[in-house]
């Protein structure tokens, strides 16, 4: 796969990630006005989805196995697009149900676990698969810093229908462009789109065992816990520590930029750890940073999230490098699929788990616990190696 693909891929990732899974948090308050409705109830629409995804993402996986990733992600792509302008076109709560359980969909279809199997499939060599898959996510981590502030800078501009409705066509127009710069040699037409959706599986290849599978799908989604838990209370516990929102929010904001210093030094030809010491040093560079953050201190608050920023960022291309290696291209994709079935879950759990155990006992005790969470996963991997 040409270079210039990895890179239309990796922007492509950038905005589907920022439209399907960021956009949400700044169009919350917006959508709470408009339905006038709880803001635990709007909110549900985007848990929904990611229930969703979970359970469809296995499904994706079996089919990007077979060489239909490119289709599906091309399908998801615009279907993502045609539901969002609906979805501004018809407001209400129950369509923002409705649309959101269908977006689920389209988040297994078009987010990382397809385009890890499809990067796999296109390259022969351990090394230049992990080169590929980090490119990818340089990109793709620039996606909260972009689409945070882009989001509520549309929203002020032209009301939340309207901010939906741009967000919706750049996932379309971005959906184009990478399948006519990352996939123009593949030959794919309506037919190859509904067969990618509804044909028959290779009943024994896709029912065929995943050896060692029940560890990473217990290693990964602790993992995920553990992120989603810290990144999305980082500024909440940094005000209970004393700083001002604003300050707070400024330090927070380091967080994705903080991951890809580790994401492009491997995207250095000449730096290719195996896969499981890359995962290890990803969860012990997590658990320094969460240490940090428990004392109290300005510099001690600065190493944290420096060092475990740069230790999530390690996390997101140390669990598919590992499934590539383990499974190979051809199955890496049901693996992937079977492991983000637990990774949605956590994604949607940790943040309102660390959230009502920070009021309960205050953010050091729920860094403490995840610092016990990923010494048990640092354990688990140890043992499955």
């Amino acid at each position: 796969m040409h270079p210039r693909a990895i890179w239309a891929i990796g922007c492509g990732q950038l905005v589907n990630w920022g439209v399907l899974f960021f956009a949400y948090g700044v169009l919350l308050v917006p959508l709470q006005d408009a339905f006038d409705a709880p803001r635990w109830l709007v909110a549900g629409a985007f848990s929904l989805g990611l229930l969703v995804s979970a359970i469809a993402a296995p499904a994706v996986g079996r089919l990007a196995d077979r060489g239909q990733g490119p289709a599906v992600m091309q399908a998801g792509g615009l279907l993502a697009a045609g539901l969002l302008i609906i979805w501004a076109l018809v407001p209400s709560i129950w369509t923002t149900y409705i649309a959101w359980s269908v977006l689920g969909l389209c988040m297994a279809a078009i987010l990382y676990e397809p385009v890890f199997a499809i990067v796999g499939r296109a390259y022969a060599d351990p090394e230049g698969r992990l080169r590929a898959i980090a490119t990818v996510t340089v990109t793709g981590g620039l996606a909260s810093t972009a689409f945070l502030p882009g989001t509520s800078a549309l929203v002020s501009r032209f009301g939340w229908r309207g901010a939906v409705v741009a967000l919706a066509i750049i996932i379309a127009i971005t959906t184009v462009i990478v399948g006519q710069v990352a996939f123009r040699d593949l030959a794919w037409s309506a037919q190859t789109i509904r067969d990618a959706v509804a044909g028959s599986a290779d009943s024994h290849h896709d029912s065929a065992p995943l050896p060692g599978i029940g560890g990473l799908v217990v290693v990964f989604p602790m993992s995920i816990i553990v992120n989603s838990a810290v990144s999305s209370n980082l500024v909440a516990s940094l005000i209970d520590r004393g700083l001002a929102p604003t300050f707070a929010a400024t330090v927070a904001g380091t967080f994705g930029i903080m991951q890809l210093p580790g994401r492009l030094l491997l995207s250095n030809a000449r730096v290719t750890p195996p896969p499981v010491p890359l995962l290890l040093a990803s969860f012990a560079l997590q658990i320094i940073g969460l240490l940090a953050l428990i004392v109290h201190g300005p510099i001690a608050m600065w190493i944290g999230v420096i060092v475990f920023a740069g230790g999530t960022g390690l996390t997101t291309l140390a669990p598919p490098y590992l499934v590539l290696h383990q499974y190979g291209p051809e199955r890496a994709g049901h693996a992937n699929g079977v492991i983000a079935r637990g990774q949605q879950l956590a994604r949607a759990a940790g943040p309102v788990a660390a959230a009502a155990a920070g009021s309960a006992v205050g953010y050091g005790a729920v860094f403490g616990a995840l610092v016990t969470l990923l010494v048990a996963a640092m354990w688990l991997t140890r043992r499955e190696a």
